[in-house]
Order: C-alpha cells, then sequence, then structure tokens
C-alpha cells in the first residue's frame, strides 16, 4: 500500500482556487500540500477530464452534462469566473495536463473516477491508458462505483484503489473484500470512534472526507484515521504539520 499524505487537498485549494482546476492544484502546492484529490470524467469523445458534477452550471459558464460535450468544447468554457475574477479564463484541465503538472510539482494525486454519466468501465480504461503514458507519481485511485473499483483493481492490479462510501454498512469488510480494495474513503460524519476501530482493527487504511476543522481532524487521526481530505489545506496543515498517530499511518 501506498503512503497517504496525513492531509490531501480536496479538489486542490478549493477554499482558495476554483475547484478540480490547475491554480487549485498549485496553490495546495504552494500551502505545502504534498497530494491533491480530484474527480475524473469522460468527455463525449471519450477524454479524461477534471470536474465534479455531472453537469456544467455550477463550475463553468456552460450548460448541460459534460459528457455530451467534446473536449474541444469543454477546453473554451471558463472555469475560473464563478469562483473569482482573479481565476477568470482558468480552463478545465484533462487528466494528462493535471498529472504533467503534479509531476513537476512532486505531488501525487488520488484520483476519483466519478462516471457522470459515461460508461464506468470505459472511464476506467481511458484513466489506465492515461497513467500509463503519464511520468510516473504517487497515485491512489477511488470510488463510489463499485463497478468502477472493481475494474480498476482489473486493469492496475500494481495501484491501491479506495472504496468510497457516505456511510458504513453492517457487511463493509465484505464488500471490500469483493471488490479488492486497499483503502476506505468515507464522509467523517458517518464514523465514530467504534465504527474506526472496527476499520484500523482490520488493518484497512482509512480516509475521511471532507473535514475542514483541525480540531475534528486531530480527534480522527486519534481514532485511528490515516488521512484527511479538506478543502483548506493550508489551515490544516498550519494545525497539523504530520500525522499526530504515526501508528496510525498505513503504508
Amino acid at each position: 500500500m501506498i503512503e497517504i499524505p496525513h492531509i490531501v487537498a480536496h479538489r486542490g485549494a478549493s477554499i482558495e482556487a476554483p475547484e478540480n482546476t490547475i491554480a487549485a492544484f498549485r496553490v495546495a502546492g504552494a500551502r505545502q500540500a504534498k497530494w491533491i484529490e480530484c474527480d475524473v470524467t469522460l468527455s463525449a469523445d471519450n477524454q479524461c477530464v477534471l470536474i465534479h458534477d455531472d453537469t456544467l452550471e455550477r463550475t463553468t459558464n456552460g450548460t448541460g452534462p459534460i459528457h455530451k460535450q467534446p473536449l474541444s468544447v469543454l477546453r473554451e468554457l471558463d472555469a475560473g469566473s464563478w469562483f473569482s475574477d482573479i481565476y477568470k479564463g482558468e480552463r478545465i484541465p484533462t487528466l494528462s495536463d493535471t498529472l504533467e503538472t503534479l509531476f513537476f510539482m512532486d505531488m501525487g494525486a488520488n484520483l476519483e473516477i466519478k462516471p457522470s454519466g459515461c460508461d464506468p468501465v470505459r472511464l476506467c480504461q481511458e484513466v489506465a491508458k492515461e497513467l500509463d503514458r503519464a511520468k510516473k507519481l504517487p497515485i491512489l485511485l477511488s470510488s463510489f462505483d463499485d463497478s468502477a473499483v472493481a475494474e480498476i483493481r482489473r486493469l492496475l492490479p500494481d495501484l491501491p484503489c479506495g472504496w468510497l462510501l457516505e456511510t458504513l454498512p453492517d457487511n463493509w469488510h465484505d464488500g471490500y473484500t469483493q471488490l479488492g480494495a486497499s483503502a476506505l474513503h468515507i464522509d467523517h460524519k458517518a464514523l465514530d470512534p467504534e465504527k474506526a476501530a472496527e476499520i484500523v482493527a482490520a488493518n484497512v487504511p482509512l480516509v475521511c472526507y471532507t473535514v475542514n476543522d483541525p480540531a475534528h481532524a486531530k480527534e480522527l487521526f486519534g481514532w485511528g484515521v490515516t488521512s484527511v481530505i479538506t478543502d483548506d489545506p493550508a489551515k490544516m496543515i498550519a494545525a497539523i504539520p504530520r500525522h499526530p498517530n504515526p501508528q496510525g499511518r498505513n503504508k
């Protein structure tokens, strides 16, 4: 299992810059984050692009489903003005652009496989192709989509893949084992000390999203959490410069 930093920047430094953009990743790096988390989906012409929502309205000046637009159209959209005039003209990045940027910044990434209306198997195949072509950097894949987790494990057995959950089912360990996942990613609000202890006792790396309160992050680390994903890496790293519970780190 790859070592996951204790602080991961959610969609980049998304409290300071427009989420899932190169600008947000660069700000995260400037704030001393070692990894970013980002969302990967497909354009209409099966190009890997970074955007969270199923549709374009919230974070760009476009409209409609992402998977209905080719890359040439997506790349013309403004993905920064909604956040601030400072970022006017910021573009939706491709996965290739992102990996190249992170490599030269000496950063890693949690790539969330997000089939926003596209075929999850095809998305996994295209991500695998991009990763095969890219310069090597630390990568942790993840997805809420069970078929995507299973497919990415088949295509890229040497890369860790986290199973994303909003709540923890009673039979979580059976599902985790069946999918061949190598980390559990869960909403911090669905976790309590007993559930965390159960996961940690099974020697499963535990990643929590989206944590913006340093006091709560310290509490989570005390429960054995491996890593927290945050919108505000600057604040979190300043408050918690290193994992406060080294035994809670999974490698």
